[in-house]
């Protein structure tokens, strides 16, 4: 009899705390995305809608695929980098993932957007692992 009343009981313990689990994950991914998509190249905000209406997309073939988004080349001009080939540039995730590319593979990157990594850089000449999502920074570093 105690068996009895005692399942119950436990699978509606473990079905709360399974749904407390999720929504603290869920909570947890929407504060990991760049609020507005709000990046920051060389010190100043940008968003990626801003950037969109700047400049055109252009296509990259990756070993994953066929990408398409704004050049990085561009974007770092745009931002005010002095001597672009003079500096590495350190891409920053929110959750503080960060990579760091010298400017022969910025030249071959781009900045997208999607639901899923929110702001990724795409670089078709490296592993996945620089491949950066949850964008929020690019920071320049002099040589």
């Amino acid at each position: 009899m105690g068996k009895e009343k005692f399942i119950p009981i436990f699978a509606m313990i473990v079905l709360i705390i399974g749904i407390i689990s999720t929504l603290y994950v869920s909570a947890i991914e929407k504060n990991n995305k760049s609020p507005d998509n709000i990046l920051l190249i060389n010190g100043k905000e940008y968003s990626f809608d801003e950037l969109c209406n700047d400049f055109q997309l252009i296509k990259i073939n990756t070993d994953d695929g066929e990408k398409t988004g704004l050049p990085l080349e561009k974007l770092i001009s745009y931002a005010g980098v002095n001597c672009p080939s003079c500096n590495e540039y350190n891409f920053v995730a929110s959750d503080p993932y960060q990579k760091t590319v010298s400017w022969k593979d910025v030249k071959n990157g781009i900045l997208t957007y999607s639901e899923e990594y929110n702001l990724r850089v795409y670089f078709p000449n490296l592993p996945h692992a620089i491949w950066v999502y949850n964008l929020i920074k690019i920071e320049v570093n002099k040589l």
